[in-house]
């Protein structure tokens, strides 16, 4: 799949100013409900809930959840890994990344 910041301009700056505030965090963004339509956030691991991203909004909920696979693809996340580190924000299991054998 082709790298969802590539020749999306907009999608490029939120991917690097979400990168320079979670510098040296395991983060992922996530699809959240938002006042009047739907809007992305961001899911630190192992920290309580999420820091919602003002300014982009979606219409539907189909929309947001593409930007916010999109963004973790391109950090590297599989759906798996965001799903762990939302888990790890709700005071569920503790994230860990994965040890490849």
């Amino acid at each position: 799949m082709p790298d969802f910041t590539n020749g999306n301009l907009e999608a490029a700056l939120l991917d690097q100013k979400v990168a320079g505030m979670y510098s040296g965090k395991t983060y992922c963004f996530v699809a959240v409900v938002a006042k009047g339509g739907w809007q992305l956030g961001v899911a630190a691991a192992n920290e309580r809930g999420y820091t919602p991203i003002r300014g982009k909004t979606f219409d539907n909920e189909k929309e947001a959840r593409a930007w916010a696979q999109g963004l973790n693809e391109h950090i590297g996340h599989t759906d798996d890994e965001a799903v762990r580190i939302v888990v790890s924000t709700m005071g569920g299991k503790a994230y860990y990344k994965k040890r490849v054998a």
